[in-house]
């Protein structure tokens, strides 16, 4: 039994690989264009059926009225919606210089 207990929390160390995130490549923060793939019905076309409303069931078979009923056919397609890429770019550096005299830097104020 300890043998099993041993060999399990061993099997657990290896299975958790602490060393993974060294060993593998740098993490990259590339955003990926998001696709969505969503399946959805498009109607191809239409049946159109006849049915009786009112017959008359004496010595003649009379219709009265019909009434119809479309059925519509569609088939299976599927949908592509691609995520507009976003794109950062980094500010450049701003660095500018204060026109002013090398001894108004250290505290002093100017006299005029």
């Amino acid at each position: 039994m300890y043998k099993l207990v041993v060999f399990f929390a061993l099997f657990a160390m290896v299975a958790a690989r602490p060393g993974y995130l060294e060993a593998g490549p740098l993490l990259h923060s590339y955003a990926a264009p998001a696709i969505i793939h969503e399946p959805a019905l498009a109607k191809v076309g239409a049946i159109v059926k006849t049915i009786p409303s009112a017959v008359s069931h004496q010595s003649i078979s009379q219709v009265h009225s019909s009434a119809h009923i479309i059925q519509p056919i569609v088939a299976p397609v599927l949908k592509t919606y691609a995520a507009p890429i976003i794109k950062t770019y980094a500010a450049p550096a701003l660095h500018t210089t204060l026109l002013s005299p090398s001894w108004a830097a250290h505290g002093w104020a100017p006299s005029w």
